[in-house]
């Protein structure tokens, strides 16, 4: 039996921590998809992984590792003009169906996925092309998918240092309650419309985290904010991105503050419960806002 809820959300936080071998499983497909846009591109540069595994926000089974494949400026460009990002990412579509013709293969916002094992293998490629510096720190920018067609401006590495130095002020809180919303978010069915880089930014830059705060106040206030800002998009706090999404649709953005209405009354209630010492009763509030994920007491 669980003393506390804090051990309830260790114990998730502990059964959500990426296996090393499902990681290095994706991973090992890289040299494959190298090669597949170095055929297919002219001035195919390199492949880098991106993303939640890079930042330790990734969660088991469900976070794809992912790979910005960086182009010349060349093969994103017709007549003169930058193509849409559509096109490209048809491009790069075509080139990995080429290269692994028994692999199921779709376009995912701003990004290919590439399903080996049957899903198990999950890898997202994501083209873009070399924009340009941040300016006096001089971090590369590139331009990459928006998911609707046009570019959306980013800089992985900066936008990284960002998220690092907000987790190490929020106590690294932040990290951990970034994945408990990664869990949150899959744990619906279906799952929660919600894209990971919004959130990480959003609560980075709303200090969402920091202070004296358990995961749970750090969950309520993330569910708030969720609800409250209706799906809309972000301003990124580094000026470099421009308006990030958070969602793609109107529908999606609707789905988005119903799921986070929910979550907030329901944490609300198991805070509520945790303060007057009903911990049976908090654990069983969290189940509800984890449907099921969360552990149960005894």
């Amino acid at each position: 039996m669980f003393r506390s809820v804090a051990d309830g959300f260790a114990k998730l936080l502990e059964a959500i921590e990426p296996n090393p071998k499902e990681v290095d499983a994706r991973a090992s497909h890289r040299r494959s998809i190298e090669q597949a846009l170095d055929t297919s591109f002219a001035n195919f540069n390199r492949l880098a992984v991106i993303g939640s595994h890079t930042r330790e926000t990734a969660i088991r089974g469900y976070s794809d590792v992912d790979y910005l494949a960086v182009l010349g400026k060349a093969d994103v460009m017709h007549g003169g003009k930058v193509v849409q990002s559509s096109t490209v990412l048809a491009n790069v579509r075509r080139a990995l169906g080429s290269r692994f013709k028994s692999t199921e293969i779709r376009n995912d916002g701003p990004s290919v996925v590439v399903n080996f094992k049957g899903g198990e293998g999950a890898v997202d490629v994501v083209p873009g092309y070399w924009s340009g510096t941040t300016g006096q720190d001089g971090y590369p920018v590139f331009a990459i998918p928006d998911g609707v067609g046009g570019w959306l401006l980013t800089s992985p590495q900066r936008h990284s240092k960002y998220l690092v130095e907000e987790g190490a002020a929020s106590r690294y809180k932040l990290k951990g309650t970034i994945r408990l919303l990664k869990a949150w978010k899959y744990a619906r069915t279906p799952s929660v419309p919600l894209l990971s880089f919004h959130l990480e930014l959003l609560l980075a830059s709303a200090g969402t985290c920091k202070g004296i705060k358990t995961y749970g106040a750090c969950l309520l206030d993330a569910f708030r904010l969720l609800r409250d800002r209706g799906g809309s998009a972000l301003n990124d706090p580094l000026g470099i991105s421009g308006r990030i999404p958070i969602v793609y649709t109107a529908h999606q953005a609707e789905a988005l503050v119903k799921h986070a209405a929910h979550a907030a009354f329901h944490a609300d209630a198991a805070l509520s419960a945790e303060q007057s010492g009903l911990i049976d009763e908090a654990f069983r509030q969290w189940r509800i806002v984890f449907n099921g994920w969360f552990p149960s007491r005894r």
